[in-house]
C-alpha cells in the first residue's frame, strides 16, 4: 500500500522529531503493509520554496540511505502539505511541490472554514496544469458542517484524500461520520495517514482499510487502496467517479 501523505521527515515540522523516530514510524509503516510513502512536509510560505524544497529533500535522501542501509523495503517520495494561500498562485516553482514531481499536489484547507478563494485557488491551480488533492477534508469544520461545501471542489477537478484516523475514529465521531459520506458520494478518492510520530498519530492503515471494506464494494476499495494512489506517484491520468451531493432525510448537524 501507499501512504500519501505522512510527517515522516525528521526536524523539518511537527512530524518526526529525529532520525529515530522517523525509522521508528518506517517500521510502524511496514508492519501495517505500507510499501512506499510520500512524504509531505507542510509548506506554508510561497516566498522560500526553493530552501524548503531543497532541505526536505536533503533529509529524504539521507532518510532514504538509512532505510536501505537497514534493507528495509520502504520507498520514501517527495512531495509537500501545501497550504491554501492565494500567495503560492503568485510565485514560481509550484512543481517542485507536487508529489514524485508530477502534477498532482496536496493542498490543506484552514482547519476551520473553507474560505471563500477556495474555488477561485483550485481553478487557478487547475488552469497551471495541476491536480490539487485537498488534504483530509473530512477534518475541515465547514464540511463537517454540510459535506457538500466540498462538492463543488471535486466537480471543479480536484482529488480529496481521507486520513486513516478519521475512518477508524481517531478524531471522534463527527469526523468519522463525515469521512464516510465523503467517500460513499465520491467526494474521498485515496488515504493518507497523515501520520506524525511514532504514537496514536503512526502510520495505520490496515484498520481503516477494513472499515473501508464495510462502507464502499470491493472494486471502490482496490480504486482507493491499490490503484490510484499508485497513479498518482507515476504521474498518470486518473479516472474517478463524478461526486454526488449529500442528499441525507435530516439536515448534516454538527455538534461542536
Amino acid at each position: 500500500m501507499l501512504d500519501l501523505h505522512c510527517h515522516i521527515l525528521p526536524e523539518v515540522d511537527d512530524g518526526a522529531g529525529s532520525i529515530g523516530e522517523a525509522l521508528s514510524m518506517a517500521t510502524m509503516a511496514v508492519r501495517e503493509g505500507i510499501d512506499a510513502v510520500v512524504a509531505t512536509p507542510h509548506c506554508l510560505d510561497a516566498r522560500n520554496i526553493d530552501a524548503f524544497v531543497q532541505g526536505v529533500e536533503r533529509q529524504r535522501q539521507q532518510l532514504q540511505a538509512v532505510l536501505d542501509a537497514r534493507q528495509m523495503d520502504l520507498d520514501i517520495f517527495l512531495g509537500a502539505e501545501v497550504f491554501m494561500d492565494p500567495a503560492f498562485l503568485k510565485v514560481g516553482g509550484l512543481e517542485r511541490l507536487t508529489i514524485n514531481s508530477t502534477r498532482y499536489i496536496l493542498v490543506e484547507l484552514p482547519m476551520g472554514e473553507v474560505p471563500l478563494y477556495a474555488e477561485d485557488f483550485i481553478y487557478r491551480l487547475r488552469l497551471k496544469g495541476f491536480i490539487p488533492i485537498i488534504a483530509h477534508p473530512e477534518r475541515n469544520l465547514a464540511i463537517m458542517r454540510d459535506p457538500n461545501v466540498l462538492y463543488r471542489l471535486v466537480d471543479l477537478g480536484c482529488l480529496c484524500q481521507i486520513t486513516t484516523g478519521s475512518i477508524t475514529g481517531l478524531f471522534g465521531k463527527q469526523v468519522k461520520r463525515c469521512a464516510r459520506i465523503l467517500l460513499t458520494h465520491g467526494m474521498g478518492h485515496v488515504l493518507g495517514t497523515d501520520a506524525h510520530s511514532e504514537g496514536t498519530r503512526g502510520p495505520y492503515m490496515k484498520k481503516a482499510v477494513e472499515q473501508l471494506k464495510a462502507w464502499l464494494n470491493e472494486e471502490e476499495v482496490r480504486d482507493i487502496v491499490n490503484i490510484l494512489p499508485y497513479k498518482i506517484l507515476g504521474g498518470e491520468v486518473v479516472s474517478v467517479t463524478p461526486p454526488r451531493r449529500y442528499k441525507a432525510g435530516m439536515k448534516f448537524w454538527f455538534w461542536g
